[in-house]
């Protein structure tokens, strides 16, 4: 008897069976492509918005604020940059010297410092606003995790409170309150922008 002889070699199933199995497996890659050309080439809106939002963020900008000048070209209200520090209490992870050092750096109490970065409950807390950068500067050399910086802009008023009934002043997130600095709040030119 011949190797190839052998019972256990010879088909036991019919001969159709195979041409059905490739005929479903046809069938199976014909649907797959005809989907692919129909979601990449007649509804793509979907698939585009999905793309652009893996990519595509929407960011603000802050700006500075336009000066304000006298009629002699001197100013009265100038925009300084400074620093908020912020933290995500989830990721700020800190030592007792770590905290100690920041405390001391912001010149906040450390029970006050250490309740704002315990509140898990939050995603997203202020440890300090308005910070001169000569301070962000030295907490950002200690690389604390979980605490972070953002630039923002901080309202000097060089004459003091000379004009102060006139020009009037603005908040910490720089909208103004009152007097020149309310009646132009429109018309700035420090007008948050939007970046991608």
């Amino acid at each position: 008897m011949k190797f190839a002889d052998s019972p256990v070699l010879t088909p036991t199933f019919p001969p159709w069976r195979a041409r059905v199995v490739l005929g479903l497996l046809a069938a199976a890659f014909g649907l797959l492509a005809g989907r692919a050309v129909y979601l990449q080439g007649w509804n793509n809106d979907f698939l585009r918005a999905k793309g652009e939002s893996r990519y595509s963020r929407s960011l603000e900008l802050p700006a500075s604020r336009g000066r304000v000048l006298d009629r002699n070209g001197e100013a009265l209200a100038v925009s300084t940059p400074v620093k908020s520090i912020w933290a995500i209490p989830e990721d700020a992870t800190l030592s007792a010297k770590q905290l100690e050092a920041l405390a001391q750096a912001l010149e906040l109490p450390r029970g006050e410092l250490r309740k704002r970065v315990a509140d898990t409950a939050r995603d997203f807390v202020y440890l300090k606003r308005q910070v001169p950068p000569e301070v962000a500067d030295r907490i950002a050399a200690m690389k604390l995790p979980g605490v972070y910086q953002s630039r923002e802009y901080r309202r000097y008023y060089p004459a003091g409170e000379t004009a102060a009934h006139v020009v009037g002043f603005t908040d910490v997130d720089e909208v103004g309150q009152e007097g020149i600095e309310l009646a132009f709040q429109d018309a700035s030119p420090g007008a948050r922008a939007a970046g991608a």
